[in-house]
């Protein structure tokens, strides 16, 4: 079956996106001038857009046009952080970078995030709180080549999320993550940093967030203590 126009039309517009024609939160062309590039309709062209708009790669703007989306706070609120205080209040978590080294990525890393048997991986380490409170012990895996020059003090003095770094610093747009979730305990390396008993029943969280054509580009281990939070999924 031949493939619809538009969808042809977004592939390239994904392959411009993807190799930096139009870096994050700027904004496209005209649909008019995209539509004259690739030779289609603009109801053709705006049926590719609408798709990418969707998937949350592209973001209109009423009276001002379409934009590659950016990773900003309130994203990162309604798309990665599921955890929310008893209060019901949103609130953006606190947090600490504990620590940031390279090493060999063992097997189940490099599986994780695709990697060759010895590829080198980022291994950091956070903290995150809520209302002042230690909620979550995070570790996170990176592929080292896809995040040359990371540094340990690039990472905590990030004026945005750590989402918005990836994409302004090292052009890696996550998309989106896919969640693993299951009940745990707490170890001793949990129950010290963050302030509670072991043995105390906990959430682990596994992530893989995924950039253009599912790509994984990290690996998240997080351990959450939900005493006084829980774990928020929107299935609208």
């Amino acid at each position: 079956m031949t493939e619809p126009l538009y969808k042809e039309v977004r592939a390239k517009l994904l392959t411009s996106i993807t190799d930096g024609a139009w870096p994050q939160g700027t904004a496209l062309p005209s649909e008019a001038a995209l539509a004259s590039k690739y030779g289609v309709s603009v109801g053709t062209l705006r049926k590719a857009v609408d798709e990418l708009v969707l998937e949350k790669v592209l973001l209109r703007q009423q009276g001002r046009g379409t934009f590659v989306a950016p990773h900003n706070f309130d994203r990162t609120l309604q798309d990665f952080f599921r955890l929310r205080h008893s209060d019901g209040v949103l609130r953006f978590p606190e947090v600490s970078t504990l620590n940031l080294r390279r090493q060999v990525a063992d097997a189940e890393t490099a599986a994780r995030l695709h990697l060759a048997p010895g590829s080198r991986v980022i291994r950091i380490i956070n903290q995150l709180g809520i209302k002042g409170t230690p909620v979550v012990l995070d570790e996170v895996f990176l592929p080292a080549a896809r995040f040359e020059g990371l540094t340990l003090e690039l990472f905590r003095n990030r004026p945005g999320t750590i989402y918005h770094l990836y994409q302004s610093r090292f052009g890696v747009n996550v998309l989106r993550g896919e969640e693993h979730i299951r009940a745990c305990r707490a170890g001793a390396r949990e129950a010290r940093m963050l302030g509670i008993s072991r043995g105390v029943p906990m959430l682990e969280i596994e992530r893989i967030s995924l950039t253009y054509y599912d790509v994984p580009v990290e690996w998240r281990r997080s351990r959450a203590h939900t005493g006084d939070h829980h774990y928020v999924s929107d299935l609208g």
